[in-house]
């Protein structure tokens, strides 16, 4: 059967890429240049590396969903802000007109009774 480089090197990488230890890297090594041969042993390694894109779109693809969400709370909890603040302001408007109102009324009756004294007095 005899020791095969290639598989050898192969399984290293691939031992290498999956538990990213010395041990790993070194069992890898051994079963790819013992028991099998180069192709295999390729085409098992890009079929991880193809799962590991696979997973790193994924996550990337779960963080942009993430960052969207955290976006679009902001812009609720800022969109209530102005909506609070836009009916505060509203709210002091109206009791600044019913003051105002009032203000007029006062001077109508203050008018009034000015006359009504100038005409108790002539």
């Amino acid at each position: 059967m005899g020791f095969n480089i290639l598989g050898a090197v192969s399984g290293a990488v691939q031992g290498l890429a999956m538990g990213a230890n010395p041990l790993t890297m070194g069992a890898g090594a051994l079963a790819g240049g013992f028991g099998a041969n180069g192709a295999t042993t390729v085409g098992g390694f890009s079929d991880e590396a193809q799962n590991l894109v696979n997973g790193g779109y994924l996550g990337a693809t779960e963080a942009l969903n993430a960052q969207q969400m955290m976006f679009q709370l902001q812009l609720q909890a800022q969109s209530q802000q102005f909506d609070e603040m836009s009916s505060e302001r509203s709210e002091l408007l109206r009791e600044t007109n019913t003051l105002r109102d009032i203000a007029m009324q006062e001077r109508k009756a203050d008018v009034a009774i000015v006359k009504e004294f100038i005409r108790s007095i002539g």
